[in-house]
This record gives C-alpha cells, structure tokens and sequence, in this order.
C-alpha cells in the first residue's frame, strides 16, 4: 500500500490517500470517501473506490495507481506535527491536531490564488445545495429569517467520515414525500447535518446556515490568507516559532500536571504560566518575552481563537519586573552599541591584511580585496548618514541615490510595510568617512567592474575580488559592519547593523541638530520610545544635573 496510505493502514485508520482531481486539478486529501472495506478493516482496492475532491467537492473514481506517494513532510504551525505528504499536495491535514494547513504546493503564488478560489467557490454551492435540501421545510426557513421556495422534499446523503453514506429523507412540510422533479441529477451529494427536531427529540431535519454568512465567513478567511502572505518573511518565521513554543509549554505542562490543555486555551493562568516557563525553563531574555507573548497572540488569532484582553494584559505585568532584572539581562545579546564618525574612520582606514586571531579555524592571512573595501566603506558611511535599517540598506538601488550639488539626495525605499522616505546627506568634513565621495567612488569602481547601471546600490564580492551581479543581503550588509570593526579593533562594544541608526541621533543631539530632523532622517514615528531613548542618550551630558552648580 503506498505510503501515502498510512492514515488509512489498519481498521479504524483514517482513509485519506492524496490524490489529484480531475476537475480542479488540485492534489488534496477526500473530503468524504464512499470505498468498501475487507474483513480486516483494510481498503478494498479490487472493487469501486470514491473520493470527494478535499477543495472544490468534486465527487471522483479514484484506484491504487492514482494514490500519490509521499515524498516530502509538513510541519503543523499549531502543534509542530510533522505529516508525510506529496510535494505537490496543496493541502495538507495535521495528522496531530487536524487543522487543515497550506501545502507544500502553494510556495508557488499562482497555485494558492487558484486554491483559494476553488474553495471559495465550494462554499457557494454548498450553500445552494443546501437551500435545495430544505425546500421542504418552510416553517424553518421563517423561523431562521430566510427566504423560502416552495416546498418540496429532497433526498439528503448525510456522509459519514469513514463508513458508508446513509440516506435521510426529508418529507414536506404536510409529511408527505413528493414525487421527485424529472431535473434531479441522481448522482448529487448534498452535505447536511441531521439535528432534533423540538424537546421530543422525534424526527429529524436538515440544519440549515445563512449563505449570507457563510459568502461572508468566505470572504474573512480569504483576506485573512492575503494579510498573512503579505507579512514579511521574517514576521511570519518568527511569530511562527512562538507558536512551536506555546506547544512545547502544553507539551511540558502535560508531563507536570498528566493533563492536556487545548492550544486554544487562552487565559491569565496559561499567558502567566507561558511567560514563567519562558524565563525558569527556557531561560529566554527578558526583552525577548514581549515578542513571544505578541507573537503567540498574532498566531491564536489567525487560527480563530479568542485572546483575552485581561490575559495580554496580566503577561505584561508579568514581564515588567523580569526587564529590570539585571542578572537576567545578561541572557541576551544586548543592545546594538551606538558608533560615532571616529569609529567610522577606524573601520574605513584599517590594514587590508586581516590577521586571524587566536581561535580562529584558519592560520593564514586574509587580504580583503579593493573592491571590497571600497563597498564597505560606501555601505558604513551612506548607512550611517541615513539611519539605514539593513534590508534598507539591501534594497538600495543606484536610482534611489542621485548626486547634486549639495551632495547626495536619497529615496530610502520602504521596508516591512514601512514608508519610503527622501533624505539628503551632505558632503562629510573627512575624506575617509565621506558619505558623498565614498559612494561615488564605489559607483565608478562597480561600475568598471561590469555592474549593471541602476542596478543594486550594494552588491556582493568575493574573497578574490570578484563582483557578484546579485544585490548583498540584509543580512551580509549587517555582517559586513561587524566584521569591520573587528578588525579596526573595536572590541567589547556590540556593533552590528543598527549601531548607525543609534549612532547618527546620538552624535546629531551631541552636535546640536534638532530632534525632530533626526527623526526624519531615519524613519521614526513620533512616539517612538526607542528614538526618544537614543535622543536621551546623546543630551545625557548637556545641562546635566551636576555641571555648574558649585560642586
């Protein structure tokens, strides 16, 4: 039996082979299935096997040899269960949980729009199917405020999960079974629920929903699909993490208590008992906590579960007085040290031959190339004069960057649903660590190389000096100010990407300039507490509260 089969391998298994519809040529799992079964429980493939397609309910023939084998796995974002699948499935069902995921297919855009608007459309003629289905119950249309056709009875098929379909007849509203319309396509499946009927509990009848509801429920989850795919990748892998975390807190909860909390329960107790675990267990950084507790939130919500507001509230207490804890500081990584336009200098004029240090894996000396050089210092510098975030930095074409005469104007384009910004930046007092000389000396040197014109502001270069036609990743622009204060001998002091950011208000407040042009330069909003900390920093020296005062 192939692999793809395992949920359906024994008596009581779940049949749920993977295969591709012949009518929307999606590959999903059945919805329902109608197959015969051996003594043993196992599936009978020698007779008729149906499958009811998993996204547009297309009813199909499916054999052994239309089985998908499963070649990859899928990872459940709520409790981190891994599932084999095919790599062309487009849904895949949580062999934990249950909870219906995106499959490995839908990495390509164009298969999740069709994806989307199959299931859509699904949603529509259910509704339709059903509205037939009560056209025999006029009583009930009223009392639930829907319009009724005149009645007639239909013949419901009521699936059930894994055994065979059974019939429920619903009579008219005179309890008198109808002749059957001559339109009636004898093949049609109609999904209904079967629920009692009054107090007596005598008979049964076809539970019927609002379309209006359900084209409305439709439409929330396909905007709440966009909105996610239009998180940026970053946001979407770390709120996903968080969420592994919270079922790693249940899975650990369980093992104390020998009970099995839901994902979905949300409260003071839990969020409490999340962030304790986080800090005693996990011994996570404080200023971490806030993120995971946020992230946690996001991801409830997008699974539809409801976040109390006294619960986000009572994880907030909860936190504050773990950031004031200075031994549980020393967890994390710290802050980004601010630099100034003398650390600048000692990056942009340090030897080109880099010495290992003691630990390092390799004894030999490295050379770093001119264009490298030349690269770095235009990066530094021009990040520095603009509080350029790194993926600004990355997505910097030469077209964002036009010189006149007053020096340069730049459009730092916009990032993580962020505005772009125009700033302009000045020629610099020193030839070394001149924003405006050092990226049109780099321009000419790139360009001689063979770079593209307009093309990445910043691109990469090997360690033999070779120009690569791709843009230096946000990530690489962070290295590379790393590194090079390294090996200026800036040590015991964190300098990473956002040290410029930190550096341009800090030293901007020392030399007078005004807090709200900083803000500008670098895209802060007006209330943000993190800009007004950087400004605090550069003013702590002016007019403080000792100086002149008789001491």
């Amino acid at each position: 039996m192939s692999g793809t089969l395992a949920h359906a391998g024994g008596a009581g298994g779940r049949f749920s082979p993977f295969t591709r519809c012949p009518e929307c040529d999606l590959v999903t799992e059945p919805a329902a299935a109608d197959y015969p079964t051996h003594r043993d429980g196992t599936v009978d493939w020698g007779r008729a096997v149906r499958v009811r397609c998993g996204a547009c309910g297309h009813w199909h023939p499916v054999t052994l040899a239309d089985v998908l084998p499963a070649t990859t796995t899928h990872r459940c974002m709520r409790c981190a269960t891994v599932t084999p699948c095919p790599s062309t499935a487009a849904r895949v069902v949580c062999g934990g949980c249950g909870l219906s995921g995106l499959g490995p297919a839908t990495a390509d855009r164009t298969l999740t729009g069709q994806l989307l608007d199959t299931e859509y459309g699904q949603v529509l003629q259910q509704q339709a199917r059903l509205n037939a289905a009560k056209q025999g119950r006029p009583e009930r249309a009223a009392a639930l405020g829907l319009s009724q056709p005149p009645a007639q009875a239909s013949l419901v098929r009521v699936l059930e999960d894994a055994g065979d379909p059974v019939d429920a007849e619903v009579l008219s509203s005179a309890g008198q079974r109808p002749e059957a319309s001559p339109m009636e396509d004898e093949g049609e499946v109609v999904e209904a629920e079967l629920v009692e009927d009054g107090p007596d509990g005598a008979g049964g009848e076809v539970a019927v929903h609002d379309p209006r509801a359900a084209v409305l429920a439709a439409l929330n989850k396909k905007a709440a699909e966009t909105l996610y795919d239009r998180r940026p990748r970053k946001t979407k892998t770390g709120y996903a993490r968080d969420w592994a975390l919270w079922g790693e807190f249940h899975r650990w909860l369980k093992e104390q208590t020998g009970v099995a909390l839901q994902l979905s329960d949300i409260d003071v107790g839990t969020f409490v008992g999340f962030v304790t675990w986080l800090d005693e267990v996990k011994l996570a950084a404080p200023s971490s906590l806030g993120r995971r507790v946020t992230g946690v939130c996001s991801e409830a919500r997008r699974y539809g579960y409801t976040v109390p507001k006294e619960a986000r509230a009572a994880a907030t207490e909860a936190i504050k007085p773990l950031l004031l804890d200075e031994e549980r500081q020393k967890r994390g990584r710290g802050k980004a040290a601010a630099i100034t336009p003398d650390d600048l200098r000692k990056m942009n004029t340090a030897p080109l031959t880099r010495t290992p240090g003691p630990a390092a894996s390799r004894a030999r000396k490295v050379i770093v190339p001119e264009l490298a050089r030349l690269r770095d210092r235009a990066l530094h510098t021009l990040r520095f004069a603009v509080a350029g975030r790194n993926q600004e930095m990355s997505m910097l074409d030469d077209s964002h960057i036009r010189l006149v005469a007053e020096g340069l104007e730049v459009r730092v384009p916009s990032v993580k649903g962020r505005p772009a910004r125009d700033v302009v930046v000045s020629y610099g007092e020193n030839l070394d660590t001149c924003p405006v000389r050092c990226w049109t000396t780099w321009q000419t040197a790139k360009l001689d190389a063979g770079a593209a014109p307009d093309g990445p502001a910043f691109l990469g270069v090997d360690q033999w000096g070779n120009l690569s036609p791709q843009r230096l990743s946000p990530d690489g622009c962070g290295r590379a100010i790393t590194r090079s204060a390294k090996y200026a001998g800036l040590t015991g002091r964190r300098i990473t990407g956002h040290s410029g950011r930190r550096g341009l208000v800090t030293t901007g407040r020392r030399k007078g300039k005004r807090s709200e042009k900083l803000r500008t330069q670098g895209g802060w909003a007006k209330n943000s507490p993190v800009f007004w900390e950087y400004v605090d920093e550069g003013d702590k020296w002016e007019d403080n509260a000792t100086a002149g005062i008789g001491l």
